[in-house]
């Protein structure tokens, strides 16, 4: 039975990269729903990556659009709750422990965590446009 916060992202994410003018591109891995979009000459993609145990974690891989210049110093990089390598990086339903401690809750509703992906969007956009690495933007 699929996990409530991937329904969630299928419900909520997809629909919001889709008006962005994205199209899904079908993939033969169900861990991973790749986007991508064709724009002024250039062409923007990124990735839905869930944890290969298939525990309710992903992050957003994204690759420096083609056709345009590199504006970074590097071509790939995250999108992700909180800069840093580790899978507690990742977007999932669990609060981080001061955030638990100060509201008393240990879990994010499948909601409020994709509104937090949709909210942060925009930095993904300014790295492909600026190359600029804002907080939840990891460039590996």
């Amino acid at each position: 039975m699929p996990h409530p916060l991937r329904e969630t992202v299928k419900r909520e994410f997809y629909p919001f990269a889709l008006e962005r003018g994205f199209a899904r591109i079908k993939s033969s891995n169900c861990l991973y729903t790749t986007f991508r979009k064709t724009d002024g000459g250039a062409t923007y993609e990124f990735e839905i990556q869930w944890d290969k145990y298939h525990r309710p974690y992903f992050v957003l891989n994204f690759s420096a659009p083609e056709g345009l210049p590199m504006r970074s110093r590097t071509k790939y990089g995250r999108r992700q709750r909180k800069r840093g390598g580790s899978l507690g990086c990742w977007f999932n339903l669990r609060r981080p422990w001061l955030e638990a401690l100060r509201t008393g809750q240990l879990r994010y509703k499948p909601e409020q965590v994709v509104g937090q992906v949709i909210s942060c969007f925009p930095e993904l956009e300014a790295w492909w446009s600026e190359g600029v690495e804002g907080p939840h933007v990891y460039c590996i």
